[in-house]
């Protein structure tokens, strides 16, 4: 008897971005079940990421919350999912409750949950609102079979829910080609480049901040490639930081090619896509101390921007980051071939044994 590929239906009301991007990652690295769709976009993501020859089947739910409860409720029974992979804040608490674990029967789906950063982490909202978003987890956290979490902090937020959980590195295919450069010992010329959205989790405010200490760098040029907050953009201009707005997956691949150093600046995060893009790249990385890039095993020292700063110094007149190994060891953990055995591993979890895939398609 011939078994049944296991179905599994992704589903996320922020689809691009980076979160777009970790689910087009996790469906390349298991091809050995049959994947399906139902997203909505990522308001104010302009380059949306190419995904419709991954899935066995695709449904945008347009609109807001209780149009992506409607569509789930529909594609349920037409999918009949082994697994329903829930990505980011309010896919994971739409789908929690549609299905909730006091109704869903003993042959209903599975039910994974990936933050992509735990909402209750933001820093640009009141204390009482943090307390809310983490009500609101731990009220949903018994309809949650396993986390599929992308840090060893996100990880350990869950656990502190109640909620079983595993860590599944994020990873990038992407790769690009730098042409080899000799740094200039003075540490005035260079070029600096970061890669996200200008908001809140990314703090444009902190950039400019490090970029005030580098004051005496006269030579080196700041590159923000992303857009966002218009009132962001225009203070990054005003400080002389060129913002290039939403670029495609190939530009974002030439600016770090053409870079230096890439700067992470965010307030908080799960694992960002630009961080393992500009380590597979070999642009070395100054990314400030979060909890999450902590657990990830990058600089816990750089906190702040004065610390920040020096190490861009570094970077500018060595070429190399203050602690090279940091960085290769976060590289090597990030391979598509560790994310594909730590996510079948996870989805096996919750499934029993499953087909291994064709070597062919992964990696």
């Amino acid at each position: 008897m011939r078994r049944e590929t296991p179905r599994i239906l992704h589903v996320t009301e922020s689809m691009g971005g980076g979160t777009a991007g970790a689910i087009v990652e996790f469906v390349r690295s298991t091809p050995q079940f049959e994947h399906h769709l139902l997203f909505r976009r990522r308001a104010g993501s302009d380059v949306p990421v190419r995904h419709e020859d991954l899935f066995a089947g695709s449904r945008d739910a347009g609109g807001g919350p209780v149009r992506l409860a409607r569509a789930l409720r529909e594609m349920l029974p037409a999918v009949a999912p082994r697994i329903v992979h829930l990505h980011s804040t309010w896919a994971g608490l739409v789908g929690r409750t549609v299905i909730p674990a006091g109704v869903r029967s003993a042959t209903g789906p599975a039910i994974l949950f990936t933050p992509h950063c735990f909402s209750f982490e933001r820093t640009d909202v009141p204390p009482s609102a943090s307390r809310l978003l983490r009500a609101a987890e731990r009220a949903v956290a018994a309809s949650t079979d396993l986390a599929v979490c992308v840090s060893p902090r996100e990880a350990d937020l869950a656990a502190e829910l109640g909620i079983p959980a595993v860590v599944v590195p994020n990873t990038t295919r992407a790769r690009t080609a730098r042409p080899d450069r000799r740094p200039d010992r003075r540490g005035r010329d260079g070029s600096i480049v970061t890669v996200g959205r200008v908001g809140p989790q990314k703090d444009p405010g902190f950039l400019l901040r490090v970029k005030a200490l580098l004051a005496g760098h006269a030579g080196v040029t700041w590159t923000w490639v992303g857009g966002g907050d218009a009132r962001g953009e225009a203070a990054l201009r005003a400080a002389g930081v060129r913002v290039t707005g939403w670029r495609s997956p190939a530009e974002v691949r030439h600016h770090l090619a053409a870079a230096d150093v890439y700067l992470h600046t965010a307030a908080w995060e799960g694992c960002p896509l630009s961080l393992l893009e500009a380590a597979a790249s070999g642009l070395p990385l100054v990314a400030r101390s979060i909890p999450a890039l902590d657990s990830l095993g990058l600089d816990p020292d750089l906190g702040t921007a004065e610390a920040v700063a020096a190490e861009l110094g570094t970077v500018l007149a060595t070429g190399r980051p203050g602690r090279p190994r940091l960085q290769e060891a976060f590289a090597a953990r990030h391979t598509p071939q560790a994310q594909a055995a730590a996510l079948a591993d996870a989805y096996a979890q919750v499934l029993g044994p499953i087909p291994a895939p064709p070597l062919s398609r992964v990696g």
